[in-house]
């Protein structure tokens, strides 16, 4: 398999993370939605990341939908999410508060309204109503997260994606993170980043977004 994306982005992390704990074999071609556009319609003509380029050639986008066929090969006894019952709601819900309600859109988009505009272009009502909704998924998230895990004992995809959102906020929107307003997704967080799993996925210094450089 294949792994399209740059792993500065939290979904192209997540998936990577969980390819990781499943033990499950792939490379990367680390092409950039900015900086390799065409590569990338290519393989995804809306342009977005992650791809997964299966060894039959078939390519699934979204990592929701991504995560689903991996948590499928896996098989239900390893899968990160239930398959079925009140546990795979619980899941399920946590998972789509991080990434489709809450912290992940709205976070990449605020981030991207302040890196392609100057200050006095920046559109303050956009940010303000994205500050607002990041604020109100980060207060959920916070006020329904156990330890050491996120369901307390076992891991689950909430952890990795919780986990993957939360480096992604901590490196472009640090003002929205703050320790003593999170203090339980922070832990949560560094827990995460211990692992193995995360280790393989963390972005390098060459993964940036158009205009920046890391050290």
């Amino acid at each position: 398999m294949i792994l399209v994306g740059q792993f500065d982005s939290p979904f192209v992390r997540r998936v990577a993370v969980t390819l990781h704990h499943y033990r499950m074999p792939y490379t990367r071609n680390p092409i950039s939605v900015f900086r390799d556009v065409e590569k990338m319609r290519k393989i995804n003509p809306l342009v977005r990341v992650p791809s997964l380029i299966l060894e039959t050639g078939e390519v699934l986008i979204d990592s929701s939908a991504i995560i689903d066929h991996l948590d499928e090969m896996a098989g239900p006894a390893r899968a990160l999410t239930p398959a079925h019952g009140p546990e795979r709601r619980k899941v399920l819900q946590a998972v789509a508060v991080a990434v489709a309600l809450g912290v992940g859109e709205k976070a990449v988009a605020l981030f991207y309204e302040r890196l392609f505009h100057i200050d006095k272009h920046i559109n303050r009502d956009f940010e303000k109503r994205m500050m607002g909704q990041i604020s109100a998924a980060l207060g959920k998230l916070e006020h329904d997260c156990g330890a050491p895990w996120f369901f307390d004992e076992r891991m689950t995809q909430a952890d990795i994606t919780t986990g993957c959102l939360a480096g992604f906020m901590k490196m472009r929107v640090p003002d929205m993170f703050q320790a003593g307003k999170y203090p339980k997704l922070h832990h949560l967080a560094l827990h995460c980043e211990t692992k193995e799993d995360f280790v393989k996925a963390r972005p390098s210094p060459d993964e940036t977004a158009p205009g920046q450089t890391r050290h």
